[in-house]
């Protein structure tokens, strides 16, 4: 054999292109990891919706595909980079926690993300009463699914209603509860916030916001209050404007009689 045949390889022996196609498949997968998360963000309308996947069962931490707040916490952050020039600086954010045990600290956290890219989160719904309830302590409206009765329950049933939801704090301007059951706030309902639940609601304080009770169809729930000034009143379908903003000096309680809300003295000795 010649010096030129032993230096000088065949050219079918050469494999030139099998490390590139290699490289590329690995990039492509490596890719479809980075965009494919649990974790979906949409915009809806002129505010955007950050959507969490299935909780954890009840005593367990993570979910039924392995996922942990911490894992959620990467995701998040993975999700969010680079994409603050996505929306309009302070655009609000709509959270869907489904049954996320989540409390204050962890609420905070979302929100400092969030404000790293110029979003501002207001409202969450959450199927957790606990959640909730940190929630509004941020300042934070709430929404938990309220069950509209089938067409042949009478109007005073509802259906799956919740227990009741304790929030020990003022209401400001701008937000809003909504609970699949009764409502006890030990506090004020400021004007410009509103209060709708499925069975009553019972504000230890001032209600000058709106309040409607038995939103499901309920027309024998009850809205009571120590000094009631509502801006309007809803108790299931049936709705009042009260005349004046000046509270009457005792407690009340708003009630359906004879077909139309009435409001009278919670203890009728105080006429």
């Amino acid at each position: 054999m010649s010096d030129f045949d032993v230096s000088t390889p065949a050219v079918d022996d050469q494999p030139q292109s099998e490390p590139e196609v290699s490289e590329a498949v690995t990039s492509e997968a490596d890719a479809e990891q980075v965009i494919v998360s649990p974790i979906q963000l949409e915009a809806v309308s002129d505010r955007w919706q950050l959507q969490l996947p299935s909780a954890p069962a009840i005593g367990q931490e993570a979910n039924a595909e392995g996922l942990t707040w911490l894992d959620l916490q990467q995701h998040l952050q993975q999700l969010l980079q680079g994409r603050e020039n996505f929306w309009e600086a302070g655009t609000e954010l709509h959270l869907f926690a489904d049954s996320w045990l989540l409390d204050g600290r962890q609420l905070e956290w979302l929100s400092q993300q969030l404000d790293r890219v110029a979003l501002k989160l207001t409202r969450i719904t959450t199927q957790r009463r606990q959640t909730a309830v940190a929630a509004v302590s941020l300042g934070l409206s709430i929404e938990q699914p309220i069950a509209q009765p089938e067409s042949w329950q009478p109007k005073s049933l509802t259906s799956a209603i919740a227990a009741p939801l304790y929030l020990k704090r003022t209401l400001r301007s701008g937000a809003e509860v909504r609970h699949n059951g009764s409502v006890i706030v030990v506090g004020d309902v400021n004007p410009g916030s509103s209060i709708v639940a499925s069975g009553d609601i019972l504000v230890w304080g001032n209600l000058r916001g709106i309040a409607h009770a038995g939103a499901a169809g309920n027309l024998e729930a009850t809205i009571f209050a120590l000094s009631l000034a509502a801006t309007q009143l809803r108790i299931g379908d049936r709705l009042a404007r009260l005349p004046s903003s000046q509270a009457a000096g005792y407690p009340e309680v708003a009630q359906v009689i004879d077909g139309q809300i009435q409001i009278r003295p919670a203890d009728p000795g105080n006429k």
